[in-house]
């Protein structure tokens, strides 16, 4: 098998490229720097085009990092009855440009699967600088995610590549569902500085954001905070393994 490696410098498939080397695979990578590219075969482009990149390979790790599904049929039309696995969003199941993607793949192929995410526990690095001065004042500390190791989703591809999870969806989390000011002192913890949560009003919140990201992430966190983000047990189910938790990956980060 040989399989193609989009977004392979970023959180997650920097991990998909070493993992899939280690177990012999044939790995090539599309990048816009190859100076950056983890390794493997590279290929210099982008995802809105990757009919170059998608020549004589058997499988490809679909991240596609827009919020809007514009152009998304002529990026996957060259991955045609190939296998892919797609970087998915929970959100997904509420429909949205996230269901928009799945959809425009399962039009291409068969063979697909969706790592449906909740959120990457490197979303978290934003808070570090303020992190660092002892108290992180941002929205929502009560809203409660269960964010996933991005070694954990790499993992989940990996499985997804040497297996047999055809036209499978899985729920891809952390172990539990911490608040926004728990993973603030957990970081804090991992930096050697007690970190204190300082609620932001939605109106600053919304200046610092800027007003298209605050127009759907605001709303979200709110409803987080009596309805908080699902517990999976399918990274365990795939990998063999618990999902690593958050305190796992700040230790790994900070410490």
């Amino acid at each position: 098998m040989k399989v193609l490696v989009t977004g392979a410098t970023g959180n997650t498939g920097r991990h998909v490229v070493s993992g899939l080397l280690d177990q012999n695979v044939d790995v090539r990578v599309l990048v816009r720097d190859p100076a950056n590219a983890p390794g493997g075969e590279v290929v210099r482009g982008d995802i809105i085009d990757p009919a170059e990149a998608a020549e004589g390979v058997d499988a490809v790790y679909f991240v596609w990092p827009f919020y809007s599904a514009a152009g998304i049929d002529k990026a996957v039309k060259p991955f045609k009855d190939k296998k892919i696995v797609y970087v998915s969003s929970a959100a997904a199941e509420d429909g949205g440009f996230w269901a928009e993607v799945e959809e425009a793949v399962r039009n291409v192929t068969d063979d697909w699967t969706f790592l449906r995410i909740t959120g990457l526990a490197t979303n978290t690095l934003g808070w570090v600088p303020q992190a660092k001065t002892g108290k992180v004042r941002a929205p929502y500390g009560q809203a409660k995610r269960s964010l996933v190791h991005e070694k954990d989703v790499a993992e989940m591809a990996i499985k997804a590549f040497t297996g047999d999870h055809r036209k499978q969806i899985y729920l891809v989390t952390g172990p539990e569902a911490l608040t926004q000011a728990e993973q603030v002192e957990i970081i804090g913890k991992a930096l050697g500085t007690p970190v204190k949560w300082e609620e932001q009003p939605e109106q600053e919140a919304t200046e610092q954001l800027g007003e298209e990201f605050a127009k759907s992430a605001l709303p979200y966190w709110a409803s987080l905070v009596d309805d908080p983000e699902p517990v999976s047990l399918d990274v365990a189910t795939v990998t063999g393994h618990p999902a690593r938790s958050f305190e796992d990956w700040a230790r790994e980060r900070f410490s």
